[in-house]
């Protein structure tokens, strides 16, 4: 909940932020000039069982996804006292609400009495929550307040009865949860890093949600997720959409421990590289950052859309910021996953003023990532389950997150890619 504790620094976050852009500017700029990109050390190699393999997929759902801090919305998702939002993607049915105190709490979506959802529908506020198949009744701290019959259940004391509690914490306009029982602090510090700062600053806690979908997708859950993770892709499968403005094969890598951000020249950058500093334009900040272990952040610019609704994006002249939040998640078996889509707009904007350009942003992006990236997904998917046993992937040392963020993901489940 925001009040006047938690007021955003917006003058010091615009400084940093343009130090930070030019800084990005500066380096994006060199790699153009000298025809290069950022690399790692050589090309990687990788088994397709990462993809296929049912036991590793298992791994990852338990030491990755009910293990790890999990992202599950951001601050304004439930604003006000009595908010709740529900998060089922990684097995459980989890509630997580904002309590009278302004902090979040988060609980198993489960009535103590015979196991059924306390909550399906989230669009009301109240302080109340009431299971829908006996009437047994909570408050925003969990506890029992209220049940019929209660000559039936002499001898239990309901001061012992509650909603089973959730790890749950809140940092920088983001909420996380981790998705097994239990009432542990979750050290969000320790798990964002050097990377916190560069979330922090967003501003996030007051970004305002626009739109949300869910992208269904015919491909394990990282092959969906490498498709944000390099640029050289970008003039063969999106000639007529990220193509048009975007540098294919030129990208900025800057890791922060599992998590990076990345950027992608815009192709005026071939000209203007070839410029003194001194002569170059002023590009606010953006890019594409990604938080281990599944959720991209794409932070853009955008400008009023033409008639026919096709954007400018990353051509960093528009005033308006759209905050692009995607998480990937495994589906019922190896080569199924989801996309959990959401478009914020910046805090800076006001709550009253037209959203069509975030929604269409949103629209955007999405039929991107379902008609092209996600399309060649499952072809290769489908590809790798019929692979011969002794092929191997290769990540080529331009696809420097990707190589990155499957030694980490190898790393974690116990199966370290050599």
């Amino acid at each position: 909940m925001l009040d006047e504790d938690t007021r955003f620094d917006w003058a010091e976050s615009a400084e940093r932020q343009r130090e930070v852009a030019r800084d990005m500017q500066r380096k994006m700029n060199e790699l153009v000039r000298t025809k290069t990109t950022d690399r790692e050390a050589g090309p990687m190699r990788n088994d397709p069982a990462a993809y296929t393999d049912p036991q590793w997929f298992e791994a990852e759902k338990r030491e990755i996804f009910r293990k790890m801090p999990i992202l599950v919305g951001l601050t304004r998702d439930i604003e006000k006292p009595g908010d709740k939002m529900l998060f089922d993607a990684v097995g459980p049915s989890i509630l997580i609400l904002r309590k009278k105190d302004g902090t979040v709490g988060a609980y198993l979506n489960m009535c103590p009495h015979r196991a059924a959802k306390v909550v399906t529908d989230c669009s009301r506020n109240s302080s109340r929550m009431t299971c829908p198949f006996h009437g047994w009744t909570f408050d925003l701290e969990g506890k029992l307040i209220g049940f019929p019959g209660k000559e039936g259940f002499e001898g239990i004391d309901r001061e012992e009865i509650g909603l089973i509690k959730v790890p749950v914490a809140e940092r920088h306009g983001m909420i996380f949860v981790i998705a097994t029982p239990g009432d542990q602090e979750i050290d969000i510090d320790a798990h964002l890093g050097d990377f916190g700062p560069e979330l922090a600053q967003l501003g996030l806690e007051h970004a305002k949600p626009v739109k949300k979908s869910r992208l269904d997708v015919d491909a394990n859950w990282k092959y969906a997720l490498d498709t944000y993770g390099e640029g050289y892709h970008f003039s063969t499968l999106h000639p007529t959409s990220i193509g048009l403005s975007a540098m294919t094969d030129v990208m900025l890598y800057q890791g922060f421990g599992p998590h990076h951000r990345l950027g992608f020249p815009h192709v005026s950058a071939a000209e203007e590289s070839q410029k003194p500093e001194s002569e170059w334009a002023e590009k606010p900040y953006g890019g594409i950052h990604m938080m281990f272990p599944n959720t991209v952040f794409n932070i853009s610019t955008l400008e009023r859309y033409a008639a026919d609704g096709v954007p400018t994006i990353g051509d960093n002249k528009g005033p308006d910021h759209a905050f692009g939040i995607y998480r990937m998640f495994p589906g019922d078996e190896p080569g199924k996953a989801f996309t959990m889509m959401a478009t914020y707009r910046t805090g800076r904007i006001d709550d009253e003023e037209d959203t069509t350009p975030w929604e269409q942003f949103h629209d955007f992006i999405e039929n991107v990532v379902r008609t092209e990236d996600y399309s060649v997904s499952k072809d290769g998917q489908n590809n790798l389950e019929y692979a011969p046993e002794d092929f191997r992937m290769i990540y080529g040392s331009n696809e420097i997150s990707l190589q990155r963020f499957h030694r980490q993901i190898a790393k974690r489940i116990g199966r370290p890619i050599d």
